[in-house]
């Protein structure tokens, strides 16, 4: 099976941007009262913010459903799919933190440890085993 990773990428990319302009709208909790007229219908921020977070949910499970319905379940977590959901659950313990991140070195030696240690080594060590073989 292949992942469509530039697909993921367009996803996170899109969570992150919109968390962005979200705080640099200058957004509080005081805020989740505020509305715009949609269609006829006020919306508050709240609504705005709950659907941000349920949307993805929901779409987790029609994937799941999906994928289910093609009969390629999985039968673990992925370890991609860990690493993926660590580093957001760790980004998301960044936001409202300042501009200067807290673990900041330890975050900057982790990215450089992925990029030039972890995905080369795994890499690396995939080839000479096939190689081997």
């Amino acid at each position: 099976m292949t992942t469509d990773w530039n697909l993921i990428r367009e996803m996170m990319s899109a969570a992150i941007d919109a968390c962005e302009r979200i705080e640099a709208a200058g957004y509080n909790e005081n805020d989740r009262d505020a509305t715009i007229d949609v269609g006829g219908q006020k919306v508050s921020v709240h609504e705005f913010l709950i659907s941000a977070w349920s949307l993805p949910e929901n779409i987790r499970y029609q994937i799941i459903r999906e994928r289910h319905d093609k009969a390629t379940d999985l039968p673990y977590v992925p370890e991609a799919a860990r690493i993926l959901v660590a580093m957001a659950q760790a980004s998301a313990e960044l936001i409202g933190a300042g501009e200067t991140a807290p673990a900041g070195d330890g975050i900057q030696k982790m990215i450089q440890w992925l990029g030039n240690h972890a995905a080369p080594g795994i890499e690396r060590a995939i080839a000479e085993r096939r190689r081997a073989v």
